[in-house]
């Protein structure tokens, strides 16, 4: 399956599910828990917005308050479809889209973690409040802690991995469009500049020239004076094609990262 031009498709997504010891069994464990755990995620994921909305750094990235409650819901949904265990193309696109997302606004990969920290140790505090006989306080019967902070923490592990690669190879694939549409520029820019320039050198040729080899009939005071005056606009012209074309040159050894 192609997610959105992301390298890392379906099938090796779930080798890498294998491969973090998520067994079903596993995941059914953390799906049973993660039903009843529902109101802790809520509240954790309400703390976690409400601590983003009074920081103005964070709170730049969003519009109003709409847009972040909406994106508190999306990030409710995510974390259910994580919880749910079953690790389908649906959870894959949504890991990958938080990525993209975060790469595309500028969030800086530390915030995304310090965030999730959050939310995930309320969780785990959640999860531990299992007493693996009656269950916590009585709701749900023998259910071991253990099996449910170890498939949370392998699954918010995978989560995280898949979300930062994403946001890897995003950042990646913008990095590469701006570098050709840089080159581009320069290409285009460079092409104007030699045209310039080699109209600058016609003109200074023909004025050396005319110096060279003057015409008896005219007069020769005046004659030598307009030339002189060429040569000076015709080299002054030249100057500033060679002066934009190491310009370009440096630019383009910046944002190539070269200089």
């Amino acid at each position: 399956m192609d997610s959105g031009g992301i390298s890392v498709d379906f099938v090796e997504f779930r080798r890498l599910v294998d491969a973090m010891g998520l067994t079903p069994e596993a995941s059914e464990e953390m799906d049973r828990w993660g039903h009843e755990s529902a109101p802790r995620l809520k509240q954790a994921l309400l703390e976690l917005y409400t601590t983003i909305a009074d920081n103005p750094d964070l709170s730049a990235f969003f519009d109003d308050v709409e847009q972040l409650s909406h994106v508190r819901q999306k990030q409710y949904e995510h974390w259910r479809t994580l919880l749910s265990g079953l690790f389908d193309e649906t959870y894959l696109e949504s890991a990958k889209r938080i990525g993209t997302v975060h790469c595309s606004i500028g969030l800086e990969p530390h915030a995304f973690l310090t965030g999730y920290a959050a939310v995930l140790s309320a969780l785990l505090r959640d999860a531990s409040q299992l007493d693996g006989g009656a269950g916590r306080k009585g709701h749900r019967a023998s259910q071991s802690p253990d099996i449910v902070i170890d498939a949370l923490t392998r699954a918010a592990l995978l989560d995280i991995g898949v979300a930062l690669t994403s946001y890897s190879e995003a950042e990646q694939s913008r990095a590469r469009l701006s570098r050709l549409k840089f080159s581009n520029a320069f290409r285009q820019a460079f092409t104007h500049s030699m045209s310039e320039l080699d109209t600058a050198m016609g003109s200074l040729n023909q004025a050396a020239g005319q110096l060279a080899n003057p015409d008896p009939a005219e007069d020769q005071g005046l004659n030598a004076a307009e030339l002189a005056q060429s040569v000076t606009r015709s080299t002054a012209a030249v100057q500033v094609q060679l002066d934009e074309l190491k310009s370009k040159m440096n630019e383009f050894l910046t944002a190539t990262g070269a200089a």
